[in-house]
Formats: C-alpha cells, sequence, structure tokens
C-alpha cells in the first residue's frame, strides 16, 4: 500500500507542476495557512539549491524573521524559513556553502554533546547497524541477537527506534554500544562502517556564524527524547546548549528544535518548560504556522529522495 501511495503522490506532484498551478496555489494556501518551516537532515548540495529554487515565487528568510512575523500576527505569506537537523559536518560544510552562494538564509539545530565529544549519536549507530550487520547471530553484553530470520535486522531497528523515541538513553545506548562493538570484534564489520558521521567543529560554527547566512540554534544536549528527561535533566538540556551555543556563535540563542520531534518524543510537560527559554520550538510535525503556538512550530520534512514537484505538493498540502 506504501508503494501506491507513493506512485499516487508523484503522479500529482508531477501534475500540479506540468499545469503551472503550484505558483496561484501557493498564493492561495499562503494566504489562510501562512508561511513554513522546512525540515532537513542531510542531502546533496545540489539537490538542495534544485528544491529551494523550485519553490519560487516563495522566498526563504531567517527563521528569527518568520518567527517574529508569526508572533505579532503579521502576514508571512510568501515566506519560509530553512532549517537542518544534527550538526553532521560534512552536510552543515556543504549546505552552507550552497545557501551563502544563493543569499539563502538557512539554520542548523546543534545538539552540543555531538560537538563536545566523539562517539556520535544513538541514531547514527543504530541506523549504521541496520545497514552493515549481517545475518547473523550475535553476542553482545550478555545478550543473544539473532539476526538470521528474514527481515530481523529491520524488525531490531523498528524496535529500537520506538524506544529511542519515547525512553532515556540508558534504556537503548549502552545496547547499541555493545553490539557495534561486538559485530567489529568478531570481524562481522568494519569499524569504520560503523563509525558516526564527524559533527562539525566548533570552530567552523564560529567562523560560519561571523559570515551571517547561517545561523545555529538548539537541539539539546545529548538528542534524547525530551519526553524521556527528568525536570531537572531537561533543565540541563535547554539551558547547557543554549549558553555553548551563544558562547560559541557571539548571539543569543533563541530557538529549540525538539529531538525526533514527533509527540510522543515531546509530551505535555516538556513545551512550557522550553518556552521559558526560547522564543520558538520546532517539531517534526507536518504543517504551515497557521495559527500555531510558539513552542510547538510544525515543519515540512525533506528528504534527498523527493524530486522537486513532490517538493511543491508537500508544501501545498502540509
Amino acid at each position: 500500500m506504501a508503494g501506491v501511495a507513493d506512485a499516487l503522490r508523484a503522479v500529482a506532484a508531477r501534475a500540479v507542476s506540468a499545469v503551472g498551478a503550484y505558483r496561484p496555489l501557493e498564493d492561495v494556501v499562503g494566504r489562510v495557512r501562512g508561511g513554513f518551516v522546512l525540515a532537513y537532515h542531510n542531502l546533496p548540495a545540489a539537490r538542495f539549491v534544485s528544491q529551494i529554487a523550485g519553490l519560487a515565487p516563495s522566498r526563504p528568510v531567517a527563521l528569527g524573521e518568520l518567527v517574529e512575523r508569526h508572533a505579532r500576527g503579521a502576514s508571512t505569506r510568501g515566506l519560509f524559513a530553512i532549517t537542518f537537523d544534527d550538526g553532521v559536518g560534512e552536510t552543515v560544510r556543504e549546505i552552507a556553502a550552497a545557501a551563502t552562494a544563493h543569499q539563502w538564509p538557512v539554520t542548523f539545530y546543534l545538539p552540543t554533546g555531538y560537538l563536545e565529544a566523539p562517539g556520535g549519536l544513538p541514531f547514527q549507530w543504530l541506523r549504521a547497524i541496520e545497514r552493515h550487520a549481517p545475518p547473523v547471530v550475535i553476542e553482545a553484553a550478555g545478550e543473544t541477537i539473532d539476526f538470521r530470520p528474514p527481515g530481523a535486522i529491520r524488525a531490531f531497528a523498528r524496535a529500537t527506534t520506538k524506544i529511542m523515541y519515547t525512553r532515556p538513553w540508558a534504556e537503548y545506548g549502552p545496547r547499541l554500544r555493545a553490539l557495534a562493538d561486538a559485530l567489529v570484534g568478531g570481524g562481522l564489520v568494519p569499524a569504520e562502517a560503523l563509525a558516526p558521521p564527524p559533527a562539525i567543529t566548533w570552530p567552523e560554527v564560529e567562523a560560519l556564524a561571523r559570515a551571517g547566512v547561517a545561523a545555529f540554534e538548539s537541539h539539546g544536549v545529548t538528542h534524547t527524547a525530551v519526553a524521556a528527561l527528568s525536570d531537572d535533566e531537561l533543565e540541563r538540556e535547554l539551558v547547557e546548549s543554549r549558553r555553548l551555543i551563544a558562547e560559541h556563535t557571539g548571539r543569543e540563542c533563541r530557538h529549540f528544535c525538539y529531538p525526533y520531534g514527533g509527540a510522543a518524543s515531546i509530551g505535555a510537560a516538556a513545551p512550557p518548560r522550553v518556552a521559558r527559554h526560547y522564543r520558538s520550538a520546532t517539531t517534526m510535525a507536518r504543517g504551515r504556522l497557521g495559527r500555531r503556538a510558539l513552542e510547538l512550530l510544525p515543519r515540512v520534512p525533506v528528504y534527498p529522495h523527493d524530486d522537486d514537484a513532490l517538493v511543491r505538493l508537500k508544501v501545498l498540502t502540509a
């Protein structure tokens, strides 16, 4: 069914673009539901440029400008902000260079612990294990994990992701590290295959912030779902990440992005606390600004496999 739905979306996307309907439809939708925030993670710079150019005549503005317009009830029609999560070094460098060349403001949400120490983020380890683990039985930290049955590796990844989205690091992090160590130590997977991508460095952040097109905001410290944090842990994540980013950029850190970004990962208690420290906070809930609260702003997720027509359709239907 997913394949059928994808095919239908592709047909609709091409139809909207072929008949030249995007611009008039976007004008109408923008009047009613306002502007939008794009949510990116990693993709080639050339695909990014093509996707953003394809949204003209809508134009990108700084996240802070879009948020302030939204906050005071001013029109955001025809405007959008570009955001990238996680701070992967290669992505930040390439996208910042492309955005600078086109003078497109772009915001990178940084999980500061990723920059502070090597080791990567938990979901990066999980993705690497899913991609490279062979169909064998593995002993890791006293646990027997059987990857031999068809679909076992994918099922393991799905189950672990579900835990990751709602539970603290202690319930999945050590298990992933032990599994990675067993795969490498047993000669089943080369160490470099499981190594997470390096984060952008603080000196690079400082230089890009001075250049002016790229802005850096908070994605927490540990990239843990905020619903899984105690009150004290959440407070530390909010305060420490904000302090570090402001220290390295010379600018106040005023915007937050919830790790994982779904309703279950955010919970009910965190948004009021986030609002005390940040001007806005973005989620992975799909939508336009509309009349959404500043501490729970939706975004339009965009991926490397999305062609320009599909991005336009996503924007129109968000």
